[in-house]
């Protein structure tokens, strides 16, 4: 009866060890790539941000040409595009002059995935110093007369990466300065809802867009940059 007893229990055990590795699933597995990233964390029992579109690849992906040494590959319809993201307090001018340092310009954003991968890059550079959000600029301007916008890089087309922040764009005439003509992404990592430190962009997720005026670097104060340019033909 004792072994009968003991076998019994060892029976019991197994079956809930069993049960309870099934009910984990596949949420705690990642991959990531040169051109995919990845960064997670907890938000201090706030809600969660939605997920971020998660990077797809055609099987034949691998097999196709790739943008040089610190640039992601970005597949487009239109052919292939190069991104790089760089750090650096610099207004929208300056910003676009050091985009051509590295022969390209400031790009705009093809699609969600595009938003997914500048954003992710950027919290990737600024968790480094431990800041928590930026602006990064972006290849866009004003339409004259209208509260729309176009991209500038001359190969982004479409509106789908366009996604502003709550009430944008709102051409905000603070202080006299002027029409808002240029755009940022605005890039808040995992951490920055537990403690935000500007109130401004608690109702963004990170990814969305501001308008802002192109003259000014202080708002974020972290300020960041995404330069594009053509790819290899395929």
């Amino acid at each position: 009866m004792p072994h009968l007893k003991l076998l019994i229990t060892i029976s019991l055990l197994f079956l809930i060890s069993t049960s309870s590795a099934r009910d984990f699933g596949d949420d705690s597995s990642c991959e990531s790539s040169e051109e995919h990233g990845g960064h997670g964390g907890g938000h201090g029992g706030r809600p969660r941000p939605p997920r971020p579109p998660q990077p797809t690849q055609r099987p034949d992906d691998a097999h196709r040409p790739r943008c040089g040494q610190g640039w992601f590959t970005s597949y487009r319809p239109q052919g292939i595009w190069c991104i790089r993201v760089g750090i650096g307090k610099l207004d929208y001018n300056q910003a676009a002059a050091q985009c051509a340092t590295y022969g390209g310009v400031l790009s705009g954003i093809q699609n969600d995935w595009e938003r997914w991968l500048i954003s992710n890059e950027a919290n990737r550079q600024t968790l480094a110093y431990n800041i928590q959000y930026s602006g990064i600029w972006l290849g866009a301007q004003r339409n004259p007369g209208s509260n729309t916008f176009s991209w500038t890089d001359g190969h982004t087309t479409g509106v789908q990466g366009m996604v502003f922040g709550p009430g944008q764009p709102d051409n905000k005439n603070r202080d006299n300065r002027g029409p808002q003509n240029c755009l940022q992404l605005i890039a808040l990592t995992p951490g920055f809802w537990n403690n935000p430190g500007s109130q401004v962009w608690v109702s963004y997720q990170s990814g969305q867009i501001d308008d802002y005026w192109c003259d000014q670097v202080e708002d974020p104060a972290q300020r960041m940059y995404a330069c594009g340019k053509l790819g290899p033909r395929e």
